[in-house]
């Protein structure tokens, strides 16, 4: 039994200094030694600090409740099972040894994290996430595993993928260590096949989508494998193996039809989308990327909202390039009574440079210099540093601004050169 850990625990749970816990039992030097596990005090010693925590030291020593529960309760969670990870909440809420065991305590609001983001808690969940990382050093193994996977979806809701990348990496390297079910490795190398795809390590991303799917078609899983084959449509694409990429993504769709998944469906058709618009095709890019917005419920999700909103920059896209101006502006419109519920400065930038392109502003090119590039530059989203410098560029040709419109082909040029799967696609 790690005594210390629980000791500073439950002494830091409670807003307690090491003076405070250590008074007239020990010093607060020789507590600091046994919360670091560099010394192992008397018996009588530990009852006295355990009693002054409210803390029944002979339950604490010797009886560690199951963690089946939880680890049900988790399982729910991870295949969305909302009416199951509800009610086991509530169960385990009930037994007191949830909140007052280190042990119980520690997966529960690591669990927790998990099961706000699949409830669209986001603000909350990184609220738990900020409370339970203060204990971070009285983890063990198997806590360090959960906290980092759960660090690495957390940094990915807030689009730092590489970041993302870096923490479930470290959860993959707990993992090693720990007996986990073929569930929670798939639910890994799935997690890490997103971050590294939208971290663009496309490569990466193939190896862990390929050996989640391995899993999940082993237990027969076609929910999961569904979502495995929309990434791996995503990634072929980004590769230019578009024929490959189509496989995948009507292979999704099957599976999607089959189980009635009007989400997996919306996402299959947007990046069905992106890819006929990335190849040119473009009534079919506008065919699909109209049928994903026909799966679309109502909802508070944020996620359905963004959806929308690339749905329909996509429309923009297509319109624009088909010189329809009355097409352009339908789906100008619609976007912006979305942005209206549900904001993004990303989109709100995108159809304003689109607005200024079909009144023809006269300030579009100081625009897109002094604001959007700028912008998505600090953002570090590559594809629109190029869409935007590549035509700037043009626009200050056509003005004989040779050597400024230079600059922008330049900087567009390295980071096509960099990374070569974005693509330029202008406007």
């Amino acid at each position: 039994m790690e005594y210390g850990k629980v000791l500073r625990f439950h002494r830091v749970k409670q807003g307690l200094t090491q003076t405070q816990l250590a008074d007239g039992i020990i010093s607060p030097a020789y507590l600091s030694k046994i919360e670091n596990d560099q010394t192992v005090p008397a018996i009588e010693v530990l009852e006295l600090l355990y009693e002054r925590l409210g803390l029944d030291f002979q339950e604490a020593s010797y009886n560690h409740p199951s963690k089946e529960k939880l680890k049900e309760w988790y399982e729910s969670i991870v295949f969305k099972r909302r009416e199951d990870a509800q009610q086991l909440q509530e169960e385990l809420l009930q037994q007191k040894e949830t909140l007052s065991n280190h042990h119980l305590y520690i997966f529960f609001e690591l669990f927790r994290i998990r099961h706000l983001l699949l409830e669209n808690q986001v603000e909350e969940a990184y609220e738990v996430w900020e409370d339970i990382r203060q204990h971070k050093d009285t983890f063990d193994e198997e806590m360090e595993f959960y906290f980092h996977l759960i660090s690495g979806i957390l940094k990915y809701y807030s689009t730092n993928f590489d970041e993302s990348f870096q923490e479930l990496m470290e959860a993959k390297n707990y993992s090693s260590s720990l007996e986990l079910e073929d569930w929670e490795y798939s639910d890994l190398f799935y997690l890490l096949a997103l971050s590294t795809s939208q971290a663009n390590h496309i490569s990466a991303s193939v190896f862990y989508a390929d050996q989640a799917l391995e899993i999940y078609q082993t237990h027969y899983d076609l929910a999961k494998s569904a979502d495995c084959h929309i990434v791996q449509g995503i990634n072929y694409s980004r590769l230019k193996n578009y024929a490959k990429s189509l496989e995948n993504f009507h292979l999704a769709r099957k599976i999607a039809i089959q189980t009635e998944d009007i989400v997996q469906l919306r996402l299959v058709h947007i990046n069905i989308g992106t890819l006929e618009s990335r190849i040119e095709n473009h009534q079919s890019a506008i065919k699909n990327y109209e049928k994903s917005l026909e799966y679309n419920k109502e909802s508070d999700s944020n996620f359905q909202a963004l959806d929308s909103l690339t749905t329909i920059h996509g429309l923009i896209i297509e319109y624009y390039r088909l010189e329809n101006k009355e097409g352009c502006l339908k789906w100008l419109n619609e976007g912006e009574k979305i942005l209206h519920s549900f904001p993004s400065k990303s989109y709100e930038l995108h159809f304003a440079v689109y607005k200024k392109v079909i009144n023809q502003s006269e300030n579009l090119e100081q625009y897109l210099e002094d604001i959007i590039i700028p912008y998505f530059q600090e953002k570090k989203e590559h594809v629109y540093v190029i869409r935007y410098a590549m035509f700037l560029a043009d626009l200050l040709e056509n003005q004989r601004m040779y050597k400024k419109s230079s600059t922008y082909l330049r900087l567009a040029i390295q980071l096509l050169n960099k990374h070569s799967h974005l693509g330029g696609i202008l406007l």
